[in-house]
């Protein structure tokens, strides 16, 4: 099966703190997979690397075949359009309605119109279980609501990968199962890489 997500010797340090320390990973297209470790041990820094939002100080890290560290602007911003990601505060928009949180990537990414992007913000409302609340503002949502429309928005452009940053933090144990199950269903429906 094809490695879609391959990590080499990466290695991080943020001033004396040095929080990656070679890290090396493969991951399969389909595969789930899932970093388990402390507060503060990197997990979160990991997954930013993924998606380039910080560059290593060594090492490689390279998706759909292209180093991360290699590439800038166009083929980057290609790259990025095929990774969702779920950030472990959801990282809502509190200006922004439900829909319009939803279906910022596909308004600013262009090639739909509105009546098509209320469909498909609609249709990934439905699919985590948040169907009729596009009105709503972030404030209105309890914390499990707020990670369901934030992964709503994480698959909205239909992505490969996504990336799941602590998705059940802070939320009780039934909601927590909620949102796992809710992550497995997905993993399986749009057979994403995970």
């Amino acid at each position: 099966m094809e490695k879609i997500i391959q990590i080499d010797g990466l290695k991080k340090h943020f001033g004396d703190n040095e929080v990656l320390r070679g890290v090396a990973v493969d991951v399969k297209r389909g595969e789930s997979l899932v970093v388990i470790g402390r507060s503060g041990c990197g997990k979160s820094v990991l997954l930013k690397h993924i998606n380039r939002l910080i560059k290593p100080d060594s090492g490689t890290v390279s998706v759909f075949g292209s180093d991360l560290a290699a590439i800038s602007g166009r083929a980057l911003s290609d790259i990025r359009k095929k990774v969702g990601m779920l950030f472990q505060s959801a990282a809502l928009l509190d200006s922004l309605s439900v829909s319009e949180n939803v279906g910022l990537a596909l308004h600013e990414g262009g090639g739909f119109n509105n009546s098509e992007i209320d469909d498909i913000v609609n249709e990934k409302l439905e699919m985590v279980g948040m169907a009729g609340t596009g009105e709503m503002y972030p404030s209105d949502l309890s914390g499990g609501m707020k990670k369901r429309v934030g992964l709503a928005r994480a698959i909205v452009t239909n992505p490969e990968i996504v990336l799941y940053d602590e998705p059940t933090t802070g939320l009780d144990p039934i909601t927590a199962d909620l949102i796992n199950n809710l992550i497995i269903d997905l993993h399986t429906k749009l057979s994403i890489t995970s």
